[in-house]
C-alpha cells in the first residue's frame, strides 16, 4: 500500500484513556492518515491477526492476559509479516534492546514524545518491515529455488551462490565467492564466442543461450544461461546476476530421440537427415560468431571391389569398422555422418585455418589404411577427401556440400587416397567432368 492512501493500524492498549488520547495524537499529527482497530487485551488481538491484515501494531506490553517482553513474542510469531511499534509505560534500557531483538520496529515511552514523533516513528516502521519482507522473501526464494545462481559484482567477481549452484557445479560456497566469475570458461568456446556475449550484455543489459561449463571434478556440461546486468538507480552497473538451469538430462533425451530418428542403421552414426540438420547449424554458428568450420567428404576408394569379390557381409563389416575408425579419429565436438554407400561426411565445427582441417582429413586416411580383419583383399582400402571450408566456400547446405564433392572428385583425379580443398578451378572442371 502506498504511504499516501493511509495505513491501517491495530491498536493493542488495555488502557482506555491512553488509547482515546494515542489516536488523538496521531489524527491531529501531520502525514498519511491512520485508521485504527482497537482492542484491549491479547486474545482479542491474536483472533483478529489471524483474520485481517494490518499495516502496523502499536502494543503496549502490559495487558490484561499478558506482560512484558512475552507478549511481544507472542504478537510477532503470530504476524512475523507486520511491523510493530512497541508503546508503553515501561521505561527500561534493557527491555527496549530486548523488545528491538523480539522483532519490534521501534519503543517507545508513554509521555515522551508527540504525536508527530509517533507517527514517524509507525511510518518509519512500516517502511522498514517492507524493505525487510522483501528481503526476507528473496533470500527465501534464492535459497530454495532449484536453479543455480550467480552473484557477481560490477568487474565480475563472485559477491553470492546459492545452494542450487552449489549442487549443479560441485563447488563450494567459500570456493567461489570471492574469486572472478570466468570458472565459467571451459575451453570449448572460442574467445569470439565470449566477445559476443559481453557485447550484447552491453547493449541490451541481458544474454540468454545454451553454455558449456566445467564443475568441480572437470566435467563439461551443458547449462541454459541468462545473464542479467543490474543497474543502480542513476542507472550505472552495479554488478551482474547469471542464472543457470542444468539442461543434461533434457540434451541427452532430445538427442535421444534424435538419433533414433536420424541413425543411419549400419554403422551407428548420423544419417543424411541428421548431417543436414548439423550441417546448417554449424554454418549459422560459424556465420554468428565469425568463426571457421570445415565439410569432410570422404569416398572410400576401392570398396566395390571388395564388395563384389567377397560379398555384402564382409562389405558391410568394413563399412562398420570404417565408420568406428573415423569417429575415433575426431573430437567429441565433430560430427561424423555416412550419406549412403561408401561415402562419409565430417563436420568440424571448429577449427583455427585449412592446415588445422587438412590435419584431420590426413589423419583420417591414416586411419582408414590400416589392415581390416578377415577381409580378403590385396590392397589395403583407401580413401580420397575433399574439403570446403566454412564460410569461405558457401554458405547453405546445398553450396558447401556440392564444393566438398567437386574437392573430393579432385583428390580422386589426383591418384585417390589423398586430400583436396575446394577451389574455383576445381569447381569449373567439376562441372564440365559432369
Amino acid at each position: 500500500m502506498d504511504l499516501g492512501e493511509g495505513l491501517t493500524c491495530l491498536l493493542i492498549e488495555d488502557n482506555l484513556g491512553d488509547a482515546r488520547l494515542i489516536q488523538y495524537l496521531l489524527d491531529d499529527a501531520d502525514g498519511a492518515r491512520l485508521s485504527f482497530t482497537h482492542v484491549t487485551s491479547l486474545a482479542p488481538a491474536l483472533d483478529l491477526l489471524r483474520q485481517e491484515s494490518f499495516d502496523v501494531i502499536l502494543l503496549d506490553l502490559t495487558l490484561p492476559d499478558s506482560n512484558g517482553l512475552e507478549t511481544l513474542e507472542i504478537v510477532h510469531r503470530t504476524r512475523a509479516d507486520i511491523a510493530i511499534v512497541v508503546l508503553t509505560g515501561i521505561d527500561a534500557t534493557d527491555i527496549a534492546i530486548g523488545a528491538v531483538q523480539r522483532g519490534a520496529q521501534d519503543y517507545l515511552v508513554k509521555g515522551r514524545g508527540d504525536g508527530q514523533l509517533i507517527k514517524r516513528s509507525l511510518l518509519y516502521a512500516v517502511e522498514r518491515q517492507r524493505a525487510n519482507q522483501r528481503l526476507l522473501l528473496a533470500e527465501a526464494a534464492f535459497r530454495a529455488i532449484d536453479t543455480g545462481i550467480m552473484v557477481t559484482d560490477a568487474a565480475g567477481k563472485v559477491v553470492r551462490v546459492n545452494p542450487a549452484f552449489c549442487r549443479v557445479t560441485g563447488f563450494e560456497n567459500q570456493e567461489v565467492v570471492g574469486t572472478q566469475s570466468s570458472l565459467l570458461r571451459t575451453g570449448i568456446h572460442e574467445a569470439a564466442f565470449y566477445e559476443a556475449l559481453w557485447q550484447q550484455l552491453r547493449e541490451t543489459g541481458a544474454w540468454e543461450g545454451e553454455i558449456w561449463t566445467r564443475r568441480k571434478h572437470g566435467e563439461v556440461t551443458p547449462e541454459w544461461l541468462r545473464i542479467n546486468v543490474v543497474h543502480d538507480d542513476s542507472g550505472g552497473t552495479a554488478g551482474y546476476v547469471a542464472i543457470f538451469s542444468d539442461i543434461t538430462f533434457r540434451r541427452h533425451a532430445e538427442q535421444d530421440l534424435l538419433r533414433q530418428a536420424t541413425t543411419d542403421p549400419l554403422t551407428g552414426l548420423g544419417n543424411r537427415q541428421l548431417f543436414q540438420r548439423l550441417l546448417a547449424s554449424t554454418i549459422e554458428q560459424a556465420t554468428r560468431y565469425q568463426r571457421e568450420a570445415a565439410l569432410l567428404f570422404l569416398d572410400l576408394d576401392g570398396f566395390k571391389d571388395i564388395n563384389d569379390s567377397a560379398g555384402h557381409a564382409v562389405g558391410d563389416t568394413v563399412l562398420r569398422e570404417v565408420a568406428a575408425r573415423l569417429r575415433g579419429a575426431v573430437r567429441i565436438s565433430d560430427e561424423v555422418s555416412r550419406l549412403g554407400g561408401d561415402e562419409f561426411v565430417v563436420i568440424l565445427p571448429e577449427v583455427r585455418n585449412r592446415d588445422a582441417a587438412e590435419a584431420v582429413a590426413t589423419k583420417l586416411l591414416q586411419e582408414i589404411t590400416h589392415p581390416f580383419d578377415d577381409v580378403p583383399t590385396d590392397r589395403p582400402l583407401t580413401a580420397s577427401i575433399g574439403i570446403a571450408m566454412i564460410p569461405d566456400n558457401g554458405d547453405t547446405n546445398e553450396a558447401l556440400i556440392e564444393a566438398a564433392d567437386a574437392a573430393m572428385y579432385a583428390a580422386k583425379r589426383s591418384g585417390k587416397n589423398t586430400v583436396r580443398f575446394y577451389s574455383k578451378t576445381l569447381a569449373a572442371r567439376h562441372g564440365q567432368d559432369g
